[in-house]
């Protein structure tokens, strides 16, 4: 197909402006980064057929030599992003010693207005490019990004692995453009003193702080923004950042917090929100392919799989193995994702040999 700046391009739940380089996801951006973009553009262009890797390294990098793996490391990040894969939906395919080809139905369409990239993230924020797509947990998110108007603080609390950061991530990107002084991520894994809290979060906020003083200068500076504050990996920091938001809450009122934690900060203002594991059939239940992809837990394994094996397709003969390795592994988010990725999806992709009888997959390494 030809690009054409005056035409939107539709697949799935995606709308591509080229002449913008924009991609929508409903009507929320995509936020890719430039080489994926790339990438989905040419193959856009060639769509329905092969586009070999010589031909995508060159329309990327045109003025580089790059190893391929490079286009696969960016290929992978794209795929990722439009969650291809999701419920047994291919975008692009890759063709055994040929290249790759976007396969998914499209349509094109007059072009509707709709605001310039630079306008769209004028809110100003920090936020990482998303890279996945979010399973099983929309309807939490909703209810966050609604309940954060009210709810001035809210820390999402649960295990490592459960999806607090994935969570809240997503929740903030919803919320871009709602605040005027934008959104600032403050990771706190990095750090193990106390005392760095405020420095660090004056740093994001390119604020100069007084040493003396640095609580006071902070939340001084805070006092007429409108801002919200995403406070990452708390749970070694409880009782400094509690201190930190429970004077930010009284002294800047139109700042907002999101936290997440393994445990409640215990502060002032707060308002504690659990996550819990995916969902899961029970182990006896007999599925067919479309039921089991209607539990989170099994459609997230089956789209992270199909983004890191390109041979993987999911059999019904092998639900019973699925539902299995997902029960193990707790319905946990990140342990489901490191199963599918290393090594679980080829035991799955061999079809159990019946003359030799059907052995349980072995449980993860601990």
């Amino acid at each position: 197909m030809t690009l054409s700046p005056e035409l939107a391009i539709h697949f799935g739940p995606y709308r591509i402006y080229p002449g913008q380089r924009l991609v929508l996801e409903g009507d929320q951006p995509l936020r890719l980064g430039r080489r994926a973009l790339d990438i989905l553009l040419i193959l856009l262009q060639h769509a329905g057929n092969v586009v070999s890797k010589q031909v995508l390294i060159a329309g990327v990098w045109p003025d580089s030599v790059v190893e391929d793996i490079n286009l696969r490391v960016h290929m992978a990040a794209l795929r990722k992003a439009l969650g291809d894969g999701q419920t047994g939906q291919r975008y692009i395919i890759t063709v055994a010693q040929r290249g790759y080809s976007f396969v998914a139905p499209y349509s094109m369409q007059a072009f509707e207005p709709h605001p310039a990239p630079a306008a769209v993230e004028r809110s100003r924020h920090n936020l990482p490019v998303r890279r996945t797509r979010l399973i099983g947990r929309q309807a939490l998110v909703e209810r966050l990004v609604t309940h954060l108007s009210r709810q001035r603080f809210i820390t999402l609390v649960g295990p490592g692995g459960i999806g607090k950061t994935t969570v809240a991530l997503r929740v903030a990107e919803q919320l871009i453009g709602q605040y005027r002084d934008g959104i600032r991520l403050l990771d706190l894994a990095p750090i193990n003193d106390p005392s760095m809290i405020t420095t660090h979060l004056a740093t994001l906020l390119d604020l100069s702080v007084h040493d003396t003083e640095p609580m006071g200068s902070l939340v001084n500076f805070l006092s007429e923004r409108q801002m919200l504050l995403v406070i990452d990996n708390c749970e070694h920091l409880v009782d400094a950042v509690a201190l930190l938001c429970e004077n930010i809450l009284r002294g800047a009122p139109n700042v907002h917090i999101l936290a997440t934690s393994r445990e409640g900060l215990r502060a002032e203002g707060e308002f504690v929100q659990r996550l819990e594991s995916l969902d899961c059939p029970p182990p006896s239940t007999v599925l067919d392919r479309a039921q089991a992809l209607s539990f989170s837990a099994l459609q997230l394994f089956v789209e992270r799989a199909m983004a890191s094996h390109d041979s993987f397709e999911l059999h019904d003969a092998q639900l019973p193995a699925l539902v299995e390795i997902c029960h193990r592994l707790d319905g946990i988010p990140l342990a489901i994702e490191l199963a599918a990725a290393q090594g679980w999806p080829l035991w799955l992709e061999r079809p159990a040999d019946p003359a030799a009888g059907q052995s349980s997959p072995a449980g993860p390494r601990q």
